[in-house]
């Protein structure tokens, strides 16, 4: 039976969240909230995120899911994390992957599940392994053999018995940009499949402090194509095979990473996530039976496809800047500091007039640029807009990495960011202050004389 919400456009195929609309004012409405009015009481920049649109995503996943006797959405918390996404996630019934102290803590402190929780990184400090196991069964990725080695030394000190993963690297490039690629064999994550059941056979000896659930893998993010993540499902379900023969494990536990893409703009044009999800669930049924295998958990990881879309970061421009030959610079009160992916992976973004929708489009683009000290502080190359001083620029698709990555380049605050939901704005993060710049600063008494 289809569900009325697998009917729904999926919304990593949107460029805007799945409740925008225009209003009777021709302004930009998301989540039942005046774009306009949001900028005028909470300033700018801003971050906006769609509640409809990460709810939706989720739920397209699970119906992707829905064939296969046991599996568990893990969202990927880099994409965007704070203490309301783990409540929301949590709510949703969802696993959550980490990659770091902070983001365990985050985790924590939203009392967050411990066993639905997933502990990545490639270089995990003792103070982190030693804060996870604390918490209860949280589930340990190992990279490799030395972190195998210290976990099983921390478990041993904590009398406790650590559920891992073990991460390989497949072998396997989507067609992505490089700095996000990460199951190639140069890849920095992973244990090398060659050297793999030596590794499996270390973490047998440590009977009282290692328990095995099974394999992980990931090969980047912002994925067009389903294609190379069938191909290493094949070579995880062989994988795995050969570790029942070599070492006698039975893996309970498959995860295979995530990494779908969402639409930027026209040129983007990535599969559903009900198609992707439901073609991986397929292909580890078909794979896993064909080698006599026991069907273990199947686990995914979406960051990006859930939060991305939903996420819409709002500006206001300055009057704009026409060079002589033609080309027009658009200034706006943003920038790299607020979404470093342009210049760190020349992402690319699409944007509207929030104040004034209708007849804003322009053949004659103009280039966004941020007000921060760097040539490469371009938002938006060729914008097909026409704006003017005053006017608010809303960039879609920036749900993920914008909040994550963000910085406090030429000591400027962070924007705020609000959960917009029914008619309902509500405050997520709290926009900094200029003192909360300097609240870390320290000057030696010295330098006070």
């Amino acid at each position: 039976m289809t569900s009325k919400k697998s009917e729904q456009q999926s919304p990593n195929t949107k460029i805007q969240p799945v409740s925008m609309t225009v209003n009777a004012k021709d302004h930009l409405e998301l989540g039942g909230c005046d774009l306009v009015e949001l900028a005028d009481k909470y300033g700018t920049p801003l971050w906006l995120m769609d509640e409809s649109s990460i709810r939706l995503a989720i739920e397209h996943f699970k119906i992707g899911l829905e064939d296969y006797p046991d599996s568990l959405v893990l969202y990927a918390g880099k994409a965007f994390l704070c203490l309301s996404m783990c409540h929301l996630l949590k709510k949703m019934g969802l696993g959550l992957d980490v990659v770091s102290e902070g983001e365990l803590f985050t985790a924590s402190q939203a009392e967050f599940p411990a066993e639905r929780i997933y502990m990545h990184g490639n270089n995990k400090s003792a103070e982190e392994l030693t804060r996870g196991l604390q918490l209860g069964d949280v589930r340990i990725v190992i990279d490799n053999v030395a972190e195998l080695n210290l976990v099983a030394e921390i478990a041993s000190k904590l009398k406790r018995k650590a559920n891992v993963l073990f991460r390989l690297i497949p072998g396997i490039e989507p067609d992505t940009h490089q700095h996000i690629k990460t199951g190639q064999y140069e890849s920095k994550f992973g244990i090398p499949l060659e050297e793999l059941p030596s590794v499996i056979q270390a973490a047998q000896k440590f009977k009282n402090e290692i328990n095995i659930l099974g394999l992980h893998a990931h090969i980047g993010s912002q994925a067009q194509e389903i294609e190379p993540y069938l191909e290493y499902v094949d070579i995880l379900a062989t994988v795995s095979a050969e570790l029942k023969a070599k070492t006698g494990l039975v893996l309970s536990e498959l995860d295979v990473g995530g990494g779908l893409g969402i639409t930027y703009n026209d040129k983007d044009n990535p599969p559903s996530i009900v198609d992707w999800t439901k073609a991986i669930a397929e292909q580890v049924l078909k794979a896993f039976n064909n080698k006599n295998l026991k069907l273990p958990r199947l686990l995914i990881e979406p960051g990006r496809a859930i939060v991305g879309t939903a996420g819409v970061t709002l500006y206001r421009a300055s009057a704009p800047k026409v060079l002589p030959n033609g080309k027009i610079y658009l200034p706006v009160d943003g920038g790299m500091a607020d979404n470093p992916r342009p210049i760190t992976y020349q992402a690319e973004y699409t944007a509207a007039v929030a104040n004034r929708v209708q007849g804003s489009a322009s053949n004659q683009p103009m280039t966004i640029v941020g007000k921060y000290c760097e040539s490469g502080d371009i938002i938006i190359e060729e914008a097909k807009l026409q704006a003017d001083a005053g006017d608010l620029i809303a960039v879609f698709g920036t749900g993920a990495y914008n909040f994550s990555m963000s910085s406090n380049y030429n000591r400027s605050p962070k924007p705020a960011c609000l959960l917009l939901n029914e008619g309902k704005a509500e405050i997520i993060i709290e926009r900094e202050t200029l003192p909360d710049l300097i609240q870390h600063d320290r000057v030696p008494p010295r330098l006070l004389e």
